[in-house]
């Protein structure tokens, strides 16, 4: 599979930035820091305490959300569908005493194959994930079936609003223009808001929350810098950060830049 292949080849590097020793010390200092703070406060208003509570999650990615899940003293099953990003993120799991309280499962997040019904009190996905996926109802059905009855899902996501344009709001391609996108090395899909809510809905979930989220103010990464610019240490400096955040000068932010939503099974 050719995202499998590039993600594999990726990863090292991608874990040099994504797990150096500064991310990882302030991740350890505020768990918090995994995610998004309005996402982090829909965790916390549905799912109070997580000590104890069984947490997937499926393309986990840089497993920032797993350790943060961890710390909170819950028990977590980090599925990606990358080899060496599993074993990069164990090794940092080992590194700083989360590894007893996740467990690395290379599994495809349109299968889950290797994961068991009716298992989860919250499954989480998050930045990322559904551009790499050709089939988001297989995606929901699975997820669905991994959820405990009641339990929660809860996402976090580009917005699709968003896919469109290029850094400079030019429009590079219709709305409705889902894909395959492929280049040489990748395969996205740029997942419309209906395409979503339409399998989280079809697979049997309830959709109980929605946010529409603007770019948190973030002086390490911003949100107009990409991953491939941040990995090899593209940076902005406070001003030029301030600058992106006005709609005056960076017309992105007149529109949400991130969907978030909580169902329940």
């Amino acid at each position: 599979m050719k995202n499998k292949t590039s993600w594999n080849n990726f990863a090292n590097k991608y874990s040099a930035s994504v797990h150096s020793d500064t991310e990882m010390n302030a991740l350890k200092d505020d768990p918090t820091k995994a995610f998004d703070q309005t996402t982090w406060k829909l965790i916390k208003a549905h799912i109070p305490d997580l000590k104890g509570k069984k947490i997937c999650i499926p393309s986990s990615g840089d497993n920032h959300a797993a350790y943060a899940f961890a710390m909170q003293g819950a028990q977590v099953t980090s599925c990606d569908i990358s080899e060496n990003q599993l074993a990069n993120a164990e090794r940092i799991a080992k590194k700083y005493g989360w590894a007893n309280a996740i467990e690395f499962i290379c599994a495809d997040t349109m299968a889950l194959t290797e994961i068991p019904d009716n298992t989860y009190d919250l499954v989480y996905t998050s930045n990322g994930v559904h551009v790499w996926l050709n089939d988001l109802p297989a995606m929901y059905r699975n997820i669905h079936r991994i959820m405990k009855p009641g339990s929660t899902y809860i996402m976090y996501e580009i917005h699709p609003f968003q896919r469109p344009f290029d850094k400079d709001m030019k429009v590079i391609k219709p709305y409705t223009d889902t894909g395959p996108l492929e280049d040489e090395t990748d395969i996205n899909f740029h997942w419309r808001v209906m395409d979503i809510m339409n399998a989280i809905l079809g697979a049997g979930l309830n959709i109980v929350h929605i946010e529409e989220m603007p770019a948190e103010k973030d002086y390490d990464w911003p949100f107009w810098i990409s991953l491939e610019d941040y990995v090899n240490g593209v940076t902005a400096t406070k001003e030029e950060v301030d600058r992106m955040h006005d709609w005056r000068h960076n017309p992105s932010v007149a529109l949400p830049n991130w969907l978030g939503l909580v169902a329940r099974k």
